[in-house]
């Protein structure tokens, strides 16, 4: 691909320490990481890009620094290679969104951090990250703030829309057309509490798509909820199955 196309590729470590990374059952390590970015960069890539996510379930400062101190780690696998035998101008872009709990997952109960406290995380990021040849980038807070509030919310943030709408919300996913002044105004003028929709929730709560029937029990999301409060992973279904309920629509391969 290299020798075609002199491209960038992108790795997702999604977050910056273990621990994290077991919370949210990604089921990498650091050592997989470094190992592919090592290869690469010894195949004549130069161009990387490190995606993570911040704002995640139990994450603490000592979280958010790994996201630096493993970006530095992968400079360091660049400069490990002998000089004569890689590549020239190495570019690491460091990228962060903001974690949005979603339906039917194991963190559709879990808190989103306020917008202020994204802001913090992302300064801290801005603060560690300082060598020249590492990029920082982040997801706008503003954005990450609405996309929370419609992914978990209800009916009720209809007259919100329409009320946007009027006002003039119609290309948001541009930035230079999102008005996000709009949106708090609309909010406001239906009566709507939007930070609301942002808080944690309990396993007895009837939540917005629960009449919907993915094939996955309620159970299930409930028992991975509490593994990710002890940073217990689950194996790939192809290891493993964990009794999701996926069975009731015909997977064959499945089990209660």
């Amino acid at each position: 691909m290299q020798k075609v196309r002199k491209s960038g590729i992108t790795f997702a470590p999604e977050a910056g320490t273990q621990r994290m990374r077991d919370v949210i059952n990604k089921n990498i390590t650091e050592e997989n990481v470094l190992t592919s970015a090592k290869m690469l960069f010894e195949g004549g890539w130069t161009n990387v890009k490190l995606y993570f996510m911040i704002g995640l379930p139990s994450e603490t400062d000592e979280d958010i620094l790994g996201i630096a101190e493993l970006s530095q780690k992968v400079l360091g696998e660049y400069f490990s290679i002998p000089k004569e035998k890689r590549a020239k101008n190495i570019n690491i872009t460091t990228s962060t969104s903001s974690f949005i709990p979603k339906p039917f997952t194991a963190f559709q109960w879990a808190k989103q951090d306020k917008r202020a406290d994204i802001v913090r995380k992302q300064d801290i990021l801005k603060k560690a990250i300082t060598q020249k040849q590492i990029r920082y980038i982040w997801h706008d807070n503003k954005t990450s703030y609405l996309e929370g509030v419609f992914a978990r919310g209800d009916r009720r943030l209809l007259p919100a829309i329409i009320e946007a709408v009027k006002n003039g919300c119609k290309f948001d996913s541009w930035d230079e057309q999102y008005k996000f002044d709009e949106w708090e105004k609309a909010f406001k003028t239906c009566g709507i509490d939007a930070d609301w929709y942002l808080r944690e929730r309990s396993y007895d709560e009837i939540l917005p798509w629960e009449h919907i029937d993915m094939g996955i029990k309620k159970e299930f999301f409930i028992r991975e909820n509490e593994k990710a409060k002890r940073a217990e992973t689950t194996p790939n279904c192809r290891e493993k199955c964990s009794g999701c309920g996926m069975k009731s629509f015909g997977a064959g391969v499945c089990c209660e």
